[in-house]
């Protein structure tokens, strides 16, 4: 009988409690969460679900294959009996907080903790572009809600700028391509406002221009002549004749 005590004792001192660690995650208002075991759910034979600790979501017991509800959640929550991840819809401000999982068997316990941020999708930002004296210059204005960027394009080369605030809310300015981008993002969401600028237009009639070559020429006709006008990349070709020309651009 002793060894047999002794033996028992030594079977329950191999009783393990693992953690598997605490994930961070964000979601919109009205969106829904599927929160899983980090484990293998097969090893397991019961399973509890709480939030914030105390308030208890769901329990289920393998064995007896039973699935017991809290009020407060029987409507909103959806439990994969093959997975054992819990899906949790309609998802309020005030579900976020910290959930967790307990899994067990008759030798172990793991739990799988997540910390839910249930967030406002962010709005739309407002991307303005403004023309300034200096035709090489253009400045930009990128706004979303509380935040604010000013930068300037200088012929081809913008300024990029990001900024956030204490509460994770980004606001950001980016060139692509000649595609101006106003980002406006929260940990949960995103929205942003393109505007497409030709900024190899800039400054392009600034730049000096190169004399241009005004050529004549005979024709066989002594009443007629052939003019010919270039610069840079045009060309324009006209005929007088007696004491008319022709006008041309």
């Amino acid at each position: 009988k002793y060894k047999n005590k002794q033996s028992n004792y030594k079977i329950k001192c191999f009783i393990s409690f693992l953690s598997a660690g605490s994930s961070n995650v964000f979601k919109v208002v009205g969106d829904s969460v599927q929160l899983e075991i980090k484990e293998s759910a097969s090893e397991f034979d019961d399973f509890f679900w709480t939030f914030n600790t105390t308030v208890n979501i769901l329990k289920y017991y393998k064995n007896r294959k039973e699935i017991i509800h809290s009020p407060r959640y029987k409507h909103r929550v959806e439990f994969n009996n093959k997975t054992c991840s819990l899906i949790l819809k309609n998802l309020q401000k005030n579900d976020s907080g910290p959930y967790e999982v307990k899994a067990s068997n008759a030798l172990q316990t793991t739990t799988a903790t997540y910390r839910l941020s249930v967030l406002d999708p962010v709005e739309p930002p407002v991307l303005t572009v403004y023309n300034t004296t200096d035709p090489c210059n253009i400045t930009l204005t990128c706004r979303g809600h509380d935040l604010s960027i000013n930068s300037t394009c200088y012929k081809k080369t913008c300024e990029e700028k990001e900024v956030t605030s204490s509460a994770g809310v980004a606001l950001s300015l980016s060139v692509r391509n000649s595609i101006i981008i106003c980002n406006h993002s929260n940990p949960a969401s995103w929205k942003q406002e393109n505007i497409i600028i030709a900024l190899t237009h800039l400054c392009a009639h600034t730049d000096p221009v190169e004399p241009p070559v005004l050529t004549v020429y005979n024709t066989t006709d002594p009443c007629n002549i052939t003019l010919t006008c270039r610069g840079h990349d045009l060309s324009i070709t006209s005929s007088c004749y007696r004491k008319t020309c022709r006008r041309r651009t």
